[in-house]
Formats: structure tokens, sequence, C-alpha cells
């Protein structure tokens, strides 16, 4: 057996305070990482630190980029046990992901659609909570049935897992 993490947070930025605003939510992005280390993180989020708006398939950490900006982030770190197979497939498509990122796109009109309850579904468009929810479904580790059309990071929060650490993080050390 494997481990992956999910990593829920809240940077603070703009755009996060933004969020939190309009959902009340206490988490306003997801991540997922491969080693308890966090390092790194996978997401779809800002492509460029201190660019907002410009946004894609990212790897994020503590050591750089909107992640080393923001690490003070509140967060949440959920460790999911998975088999050998399923960890070595995981780690095969992320890389294959991240290889061809140019590929894949920030879902804004899915972002915004996702406020009023709606779905659309994009090939190669994702926005950080519906990436890591694809993840977690494509490989069977939580059954779709567990989540909502409209997958928010705070939903992440109930998946069968074990809470290995809540805080700052910037704090954050592998237990």
């Amino acid at each position: 057996m494997k481990n992956i993490y999910v990593v829920v947070s809240k940077t603070g930025s703009i755009v996060s305070r933004l969020i939190g605003r309009a959902t009340g939510d206490p988490y306003t992005h997801a991540s997922i990482a491969l080693d308890d280390s966090l390092e790194p993180m996978y997401s779809f989020g800002r492509i460029y630190t201190n660019n907002p708006v410009i946004g894609g398939f990212v790897k994020e950490s503590v050591n750089y980029g909107s992640m080393k900006k923001f690490r003070t982030a509140e967060i949440v770190v959920i460790q999911l046990k998975v088999e050998n197979e399923q960890y070595a497939e995981i780690n095969e498509y992320i890389d294959a992901m991240y290889r061809q990122r140019k590929k894949y796109h920030y879902n804004y009109i899915g972002f915004f659609l996702a406020k009023f309850g709606l779905h659309i579904h994009r090939d190669n468009y994702f926005y950080c909570s519906e990436f890591v929810k694809d993840l977690l479904t494509r490989f069977h580790i939580i059954e779709e049935k567990q989540f909502s059309k409209v997958v928010r990071p705070v939903e992440l929060l109930n998946v069968e897992g074990t809470v290995v650490y809540q805080g700052k993080l910037c704090e954050y050390a592998a237990t």
C-alpha cells in the first residue's frame, strides 16, 4: 500500500477571499500530492505567481510559485491509502499531464457556472477541486456518487481518509 494526499487550502489571496465570501467556505483550493512531503502538489491554478487570471495545470510548493507567496495558507492534509498499482498509474498519469500541460486549461466557464450549481464538462479543462475529484474517481479511490456534480474544495474534506495535518502550510512537516 502507498499513500496519496489531498490538500485543501485557503491562501488568503484576493481570489481566495472572493471565493470564500461567495461560498462561505473555509477552504477555497484543492491539490493532490503523491508524497508526504507535499513536494510537489498538483492542481489547476495560477500559472504565474503574480497573475491570478492566467490559469492551468501547475505544480505547487511552499518553495516556489503561488504557494511560496502564500506560505501561511491554512491547509488540511488528508492521507488516502491506495494500492501500489493505483499509485503507479496515478503517478504516470500526472507525469504525462505535466509533460503535456499546455494542452490542459483552467475551466473558467465551469468555475463560474459552479456558483449557480451548474456543471459543464470540457475535455482537458479543470478547476482545482474538479481535477482532484476526477483523479480520485478515475482511479477508483473514491466513488463518483460520493461527490456532487459541482465539487467544491470543502467537499474533499469528506473523503474517507486520515487527516494528518491541519494548520499553516509553512509549518507543515511530514509526520
